[in-house]
């Protein structure tokens, strides 16, 4: 079975299959350590902090959309309240 396998293995290695798949692993070895190194320079610890504030922030200011929609829906649940309103935002636009 070795004699049947040798012809087999002396074609991939004169064939450029070889090569080529040797280079694409040294490019992806680079790629890996670009981006091991990218993700350690965007990654610092005063980057985590502020990542970390702006979420807190967000979700803060989320919280409130979240509560002052409430109020509205609360405030123009009543129709006539909600037509009186479409019809007040009109007029304002008209006189800008």
């Amino acid at each position: 079975m070795a004699k049947d396998v040798q012809p087999l293995l002396y074609d991939v290695r004169d064939s450029s299959l070889l090569k080529e798949f040797e280079t694409l692993t040294r490019s992806l070895a680079q790629a890996s350590e670009d981006l091991r190194r990218v993700h350690t320079s965007i990654m610092t610890p005063e980057n985590t902090e502020l990542i970390r504030k702006s979420t807190y922030s967000l979700i803060f200011t989320l919280k409130n959309i979240e509560n002052i929609s409430s109020h509205i829906l609360g405030f123009t649940g009543d129709e006539a309240t909600r037509r009186n309103l479409k019809a007040l935002i009109k007029s304002l636009s008209r006189m800008l």
